[in-house]
């Protein structure tokens, strides 16, 4: 348990949760831009519903949380989504799965919802980062209710495993915010430099080909015996 229990929504209001909201929204503003279609669904609300979801371009938006708060559209446990299948178009998962009690189902409702060659966009936590660090330092006060932190290699397996190809990642927040300038002009690859990171991955379409039916050939009499003949004798 934490140090200091502090409520999620009281710590994305202190300067450093809005600067960690600042640079999810820049690093998600892209991906949600290019989403085509005409249903969005964020599963799992972080900070104000409208943060990430009024960046999308699709018709529709809905939010899904487990607890009802201003701007989520329906209540549901995150691992038991009550949508029709293959009927979303992009799933927003905003830490969603550090804080689900069944992330390996959560990927499954993702993959069963989405339509072929739909979106997944999900936002993390690097464990191996400075902020990993501190997570254990301070006994998970930090972020508060994020109750496990994967990898990015480890999401990129299951993802695998799940349909889906990865096809565009992000790194962000830095571990020092007075390097976030000098970052742009000489990004650092050190693994655990960023705090954060964003993986899009799509949905694999499998083509059908329709299975031609098979030419009868005529059977054969079996060898050594003789095959009848319709002529006739004189």
């Amino acid at each position: 348990m934490p140090i200091y229990p502090v409520e999620l929504d009281d710590w994305l209001a202190t300067p450093a949760g809005q600067r960690l909201r600042q640079a999810e929204q820049a690093v998600a503003a892209e991906p949600l831009r290019r989403v085509f279609g005409c249903q969005l669904l964020q599963v799992g609300a972080w900070g104000p519903a409208d943060a990430f979801i009024g960046l999308a371009g699709t018709a529709r938006r809905a939010v899904c949380d487990e607890h009802q708060a201003p701007g989520v559209g329906f209540v549901a446990e995150d691992w038991q989504l009550p949508v029709a299948s293959h009927s979303v178009d992009a799933v927003l998962l905003p830490h969603t799965l550090e804080r689900s009690s069944e992330p390996h189902q959560l990927l499954r409702e993702c993959e069963r919802v989405l339509t072929g060659g739909g979106r997944l966009i999900v936002l993390g936590f690097n464990p191996w980062s400075v902020l990993g660090l501190r997570r254990l330092l301070t006994r998970g006060a930090w972020p508060p209710a994020v109750e496990q932190l994967y990898s990015e290699r480890r999401l990129r397996d299951w993802l695998s495993l799940l349909n889906f190809d990865v096809t565009a990642r992000e790194r962000y927040y830095p571990a020092f915010a007075e390097a976030e300038t000098r970052s742009r002009r000489r990004p650092r690859r050190l693994p655990g430099y960023y705090g954060g990171y964003l993986l899009v991955a799509v949905k694999r379409v499998h083509a059908v080909t329709p299975l031609r039916r098979l030419w009868r050939r005529p059977e054969r009499a079996p060898i050594g015996l003789a095959e009848p003949t319709t002529r006739s004798r004189l």
